[in-house]
């Protein structure tokens, strides 16, 4: 797994309760003299079978806005998702998500018709464009669960809602 946070001081080997979820404490880091816990937050590959919200979020996908309840934090260069005092670690992919919706329904405050639906369908069609290839409809099918069950993690963990 390729987590976006590398800089952390700390062993990973406590779990703490972020939201509705158990995660792995990967160490603490201070920012703007601000100390976070970095937490490893699992994709969808990595959660044993489904997230608690999996059903919910299943059955909202077409008419879903999330809410950003979180913040973005600036770690060097880039902006972290944090959810109080933890800082979310979360690998190139689902960081790439996390962006989108951000983007999408915090920052540019898009017209009603606009749910998560066309949001994951925009991050479908742009990991296509960078791997240069259209996904047959079961590859298209099989990124839509994924992507799901990584909104499912991410509302579980109060990053969304």
């Amino acid at each position: 797994m390729n987590h976006i946070v590398t800089e952390v001081k700390g062993d990973g080997i406590n779990k703490v309760k972020v939201g509705n979820l158990e995660l792995e404490v990967v160490g603490e880091i201070e920012v703007d003299g601000k100390i976070y816990k970095v937490v490893n937050v699992p994709n969808a590959d990595e959660f044993p079978g489904f997230p608690p919200s999996w059903d919910w979020v299943r059955k909202s996908m077409l008419t879903w806005r999330p809410f950003f309840k979180g913040k973005m934090v600036k770690v060097g260069d880039i902006e972290v998702p944090s959810v109080g005092d933890f800082l979310l670690n979360l690998d190139e992919d689902m960081y790439e998500l996390v962006r989108r919706i951000y983007e999408t329904f915090k920052v540019n405050k898009p017209p009603i018709e606009v749910n998560v639906s066309v949001v994951v369908t925009d991050h479908i069609h742009e990991l296509e464009r960078k791997l240069g290839r259209t996904f047959s409809e079961e590859e298209m099918s099989n990124l839509y669960i994924r992507y799901a069950i990584e909104l499912a993690i991410l509302r579980d963990v109060g990053l969304i809602n």
